[in-house]
C-alpha cells in the first residue's frame, strides 16, 4: 500500500499543553489542547493515561490460556453494562515488570491458571482506543497451562472460566457483542499462531 507522504501532513496537527483533570490509583486523565492546519482550537481533547508503562509505551496485558487445547475465557460481570462479558485475564503492568511477568502473575492471580514460562507466546501488541487510551496493550498465549486448586482472587470483571475450541471462539467472536477488544485481538491472533504451527 502506497502513503502519499504529502497527502498525510493536511492531517497533522499541533499539541499545544496537556492539563490533567482528574487522577485515581491507575490512571491520570489530561484534557489537551489541539490546534488543526486550518486554525480550529480543541481545548479539551481527553486522553486517559495508565501511571505505569514501560519503555515501549506497554500499559497492560492480555493473556488467553489454553488448557488441553481448548481457549479459556472468563465471563464476568461488568456494571457499565448490566450484564456478563466475555474477556481473558488481563491486567496493568506494575513497576520493574516485564509484560511477560505481567502474563504470567495475572493468570494466577485472576484464573489460578499456572505456565512455564517458555510456553508463553508473545502476540505482540496493539492501541486499545488510539483516540483516548495513551498506552499499548501487550498480548499473549499462555501454552499447556495448568489449572492450580487455589482459589483465584475475586476481582471487579472475574467470573467463572468456559473453554472453547477454535472454531468455538469463533464462533463466539462472530456472534457476541459482550466480548471485550482485547480478547477479540488475542483470540484471533491465537488462532493465527496456532494455525501455522
Amino acid at each position: 500500500m502506497l502513503i502519499d507522504n504529502d497527502s498525510e501532513e493536511k492531517y497533522k496537527y499541533d499539541f499545544i499543553e496537556r492539563n490533567k483533570v482528574l487522577s485515581n490509583s491507575k490512571f491520570n486523565v489530561f484534557f489537551d489542547h489541539l490546534k488543526t492546519n486550518d486554525g480550529y482550537d480543541i481545548k479539551d481533547f481527553m486522553v486517559v493515561k495508565p501511571k505505569i508503562s514501560n519503555d515501549d509505551n506497554v500499559v497492560g496485558i492480555c493473556v488467553i490460556p489454553i488448557h488441553n487445547k481448548k481457549f479459556y475465557l472468563m465471563k464476568g460481570w461488568r456494571h457499565q453494562f448490566n450484564d456478563f462479558v466475555f474477556q481473558a485475564p488481563s491486567g496493568f503492568v506494575e513497576k520493574d515488570e516485564s509484560p511477560s511477568q505481567t502474563a504470567l502473575r495475572e493468570l494466577f492471580e485472576e484464573v489460578s491458571f499456572h505456565c512455564d514460562s517458555q510456553n508463553l507466546i508473545s502476540l505482540g501488541t496493539y492501541l486499545p482506543d488510539a483516540g483516548l487510551i495513551e498506552g499499548k496493550v501487550a498480548l499473549f498465549l499462555a501454552m499447556n497451562c495448568i489449572k492450580k486448586d487455589e482459589f483465584y482472587i475475586n476481582e471487579i470483571g472475574t467470573g467463572d472460566m468456559v473453554s472453547f475450541t477454535q472454531q468455538e471462539i469463533m464462533n463466539l467472536i462472530n456472534s457476541e457483542s459482550n466480548i471485550g477488544g482485547s480478547t477479540i485481538v488475542t483470540a484471533l491472533r491465537g488462532i493465527s499462531y496456532l494455525q501455522k504451527l
